[in-house]
């Protein structure tokens, strides 16, 4: 047996010193990066809060490391203790004692400034309060957290002009003849004035229930969701961010979703075409309305089973839902909603 595998190889390599069968080299495998020997993409601080559901300082009392995936780069997990000091945005309120759970997918162990005051940016989702951004509140800082959080929710900054989520509409978003408040932050390629909703008004989001409830395929419904807002006060309240006109509240105009780092207008946005009216509560009054995330455009849809993130906004106010799509189950719903939205 040795003597034929002798003469085998014999007669490859006198092939290949002859031309006949060119030796394949395979390319040299580069090297993993080793954890400590490069440090994270740097934060844009302004794109890290503006699109962040809450935004505080507090006093960063501990920072226990927790379990580290094995992943490349690995995943480092912290449970940090805080006392929330000053609210930028967001249902927390100063003095809360919260403690949160914080990943970060880097080749570089991450560190805290334990013991200062740090600007923090967390989301709520499934229950739970996660911190997104931790570092130290110098003025720096906190002058672009100040100015990111001033602003609604999905806005954006290219050098010192701002653009709202419904530039992609053009022109046509906003009214010309809507002229903004004086001294209004204002989209640069729209008109349109940044508007918040203001104190007393809350925000729910909760799942349609679906037609049929599917094991293992459906557990956070079908991509319908119902918007609740509510004036949580006995009085009237002002809701700027939310536009009427005389047949309604234009929620296709006022609402925005956050999905995979892009802001964009709910499904159905066409643009303000007259002068809009501030839509205004009675006391304790909610009003609801029903979107459907299977018709959002350029979404990266799972292939199996797997979960999207969609951060619902109002101005200020948003509620993260993490949604479960099976691309078996969930495929025809989609394709069924969007056909019959082109019809």
């Amino acid at each position: 047996m040795r003597k034929n595998i002798n003469l085998s190889l014999a007669l490859v390599l006198s092939l290949c010193v002859a031309g006949s069968a060119p030796a394949r080299v395979r390319p040299g495998v580069r090297p993993m990066p080793m954890p400590g020997g490069r440090k994270p993409a740097p934060v844009d601080p302004f794109k890290t809060v503006q699109g962040a559901q809450l935004v505080f300082t507090a006093d960063l009392k501990s920072a226990q490391a927790g379990p580290v995936a094995k992943s490349m780069p690995p995943i480092y997990m912290h449970k940090l203790t805080l006392v929330v000091k000053d609210v930028l945005r967001g249902d927390v309120k100063p003095g809360d004692k919260l403690t949160l759970n914080h990943s970060a997918r880097q080749i570089m162990k991450p560190t805290f400034p334990v013991g200062q005051v740090c600007l923090v940016t967390a989301s709520k989702s499934r229950g739970h309060t996660v911190a997104k951004f931790v570092a130290k509140a110098d003025a720096d800082l906190m002058k672009t957290a100040r100015a990111a959080a001033s602003l609604p929710l999905g806005w954006s900054k290219k050098g010192a002009k701002f653009v709202s989520p419904w530039a992609d509409l053009g022109a046509g978003a906003w009214p010309k003849a809507a002229k903004p408040p004086k001294g209004a932050t204002v989209c640069s390629v729209t008109g349109r004035p940044a508007m918040l909703v203001g104190a007393g008004v809350s925000m729910k989001v909760e799942k349609v229930p679906p037609v049929k409830n599917v094991k293992w395929s459906n557990p956070d419904g079908d991509g319908e969701y119902t918007i609740i807002i509510t004036n949580e006060t006995d009085k009237p309240a002002k809701v700027p961010a939310l536009l009427s006109d005389d047949k309604g509240v234009l929620w296709n105009e006022s609402l925005v979703i956050l999905c995979q780092g892009k802001a964009r207008p709910v499904p159905g946005a066409k643009g303000v075409k007259a002068a809009p009216k501030t839509t205004v509560l009675k006391p304790n009054e909610s009003i609801t309305t029903v979107v459907n995330t299977f018709l959002l455009k350029n979404i990266r849809w799972p292939r199996g089973g797997y979960r999207v993130e969609f951060q619902f906004c109002l101005g200020e106010l948003s509620k993260t839902k993490s949604f479960y799509y099976r691309s078996k189950h969930h495929d025809p719903i989609r394709a069924a909603a969007v056909a019959k939205l082109l019809k």
